[in-house]
């Protein structure tokens, strides 16, 4: 493995040193989720996701202190740039998240570190997927900082989700955004019609069974994916069709068109 290409245990554990080194005594504790837990990583592909949790509000942390990390860890490990989403958030503020009204801190694929001063009951989904499956890298077990999550309130925030996926516009959106978008509407899809969570390779499978005449696209989304290049998804009438796609799904989970 090259220097710059650590595998992701190695990469974790530098994270976790770095951020204890920033934080010292307000961090309370690291958690990671998602497809390296969860299933359905792709080596030198998926990214790492992962929620820290601090004592104080997130305002008062050094903030100038953790960009100042993070650009220095891409920089030493440039395979894992926008690879890694972090967010950072109060542990008063998620253990409220239903009335917080935030803001939290965040560095995700596409976007450096930085504030986000959103809600933090929009990020329910990732709450309930890191009470449930997070493994914890550092600091108490998940259920001391993460309240109980009803399964219901996931499909709701699912369903949430796709609506707002289906208005964003799309006009400037990347191929990999748009994959990205085909494949989160089919995993919301899947959620919501079978009422069990799994990764976006799953949910690309079960809905090329239920939906065969849109499997080329799929494919195409995968692929667009794997190879975080333009391959399929750069020409017009292709993108227009994927955005018909998206909609298309949409009214499915929303229930705004039947089955």
């Amino acid at each position: 493995m090259d220097a710059d290409d650590p595998e992701p245990e190695a990469l974790l554990g530098r994270l976790v040193t770095d951020v204890r080194a920033v934080l010292g005594a307000d961090l309370v504790g690291i958690y990671l989720y998602g497809s390296y837990v969860s299933g359905g990583f792709d080596p030198g592909v998926s990214d790492l996701d992962l929620v820290a949790v601090v004592a104080p509000q997130i305002e008062a942390i050094d903030l100038e202190g953790l960009g100042r990390m993070h650009r220095d860890l891409v920089s030493r490990y440039q395979a894992w740039n926008d690879r890694i989403e972090v967010v950072y958030i109060g542990r008063a503020a998620l253990w409220s998240f239903r009335t917080s009204p935030g803001p939290l801190a965040v560095i995700s694929p596409g976007e450096p570190f930085h504030l986000r001063d959103e809600r933090v009951v929009e990020w329910l989904q990732n709450w309930y997927l890191v009470r449930e499956t997070g493994v914890t890298l550092h600091g108490p077990d998940v259920a001391v900082v993460v309240p109980p999550i009803a399964w219901t309130e996931f499909v709701a925030a699912a369903v949430h989700y796709a609506d707002e996926v289906r208005h964003q516009g799309f006009d400037e959106a990347s191929p990999g955004a748009l994959a990205y978008a085909v494949l989160t509407m089919c995993r919301g899809l899947r959620t919501v019609r079978t009422q069990t969570h799994g990764s976006k390779q799953e949910a690309a499978a079960w809905t090329r069974e239920q939906m065969p005449q849109w499997a080329w696209l799929i494919d195409i989304a995968l692929r667009c994916r794997l190879s975080r290049r333009a391959t399929g998804l750069a020409d017009e009438q292709t993108r227009a069709t994927a955005v018909r796609f998206i909609g298309l799904v949409a009214d499915q989970i929303t229930g705004t068109v039947p089955a």
